[in-house]
């Protein structure tokens, strides 16, 4: 399950600071998303190393499935229902095979990878992750977004190595169908020539798993 986005606006000037950890200050966006990296994403990856679509590999069928139920519902509607499905019809290893599955279990969904390799057709399992995204104008306005996924399991369709990944998910929000988004996991502040900034905080554990043929 995950919450739904909470998305605020005003200006900097009115909003009291809030202490982020940012790796270094006056980065370009490229070094800023090159910086994303901490403890839940591990080390920086050269984008031209990530796959940005499938290729013939375990993860390919997996996406297609994913790709396919796109704006349905997938099974009992839960976000474990489609990375389970989308492994099982394809002859991969699921979370049963890996442990006892339960509701509230951090469920393992084939080899681990590093998370900023994940390739198309991977599986991420989230716990606690919460993004907030805050973009300022050079005139001082701001918009900031809070995502958040406690406990929720989605399916990799494309990672640019620098920290943003697109997904394929459903029940986030809860009931939802399956719905394609980027997810973000910065850390620090990028500002940019024209005087606008981005800033983002990102906490949680994700992991992902290539899948592995029974």
């Amino acid at each position: 399950m995950a919450s739904i986005p909470n998305i605020s606006t005003g200006t900097v000037q009115t909003v009291a600071p809030t202490p982020r950890q940012a790796p270094a200050q006056n980065v370009s966006p490229a070094q800023f998303a090159s910086q994303a990296a901490d403890r839940t994403l591990g080390a920086p990856t050269n984008v031209g190393t990530v796959q940005t679509s499938a290729t013939a590999d375990t993860g390919a069928p997996v996406l297609k499935y994913a790709q396919d139920k796109k704006g349905t519902v997938d099974g009992n509607g839960e976000c474990f229902t489609l990375a389970d499905e989308a492994l099982k019809q394809n002859g991969m290893k699921s979370a049963s095979d890996y442990g006892r599955v339960t509701p509230n279990a951090d469920y393992k969904w084939g080899k681990p990878v590093p998370l900023n390799e994940s390739k198309p057709g991977d599986v991420l399992q989230f716990r606690n992750y919460e993004n907030t995204t805050r973009d300022t104008k050079a005139d001082g306005s701001w918009n900031e977004e809070t995502n958040s996924r406690p406990h929720h399991t989605a399916i990799v369709v494309s990672n640019d190595g620098k920290g943003n990944i697109t997904v394929l998910e459903q029940n986030a929000p809860e009931g939802s169908p399956v719905t394609e988004r980027v997810l973000h996991f910065g850390n620090g502040t990028a500002k940019n020539e024209d005087g606008s900034s981005q800033a983002q905080k990102t906490k949680g554990v994700i992991k992902a798993y290539h899948p592995e043929p029974k």
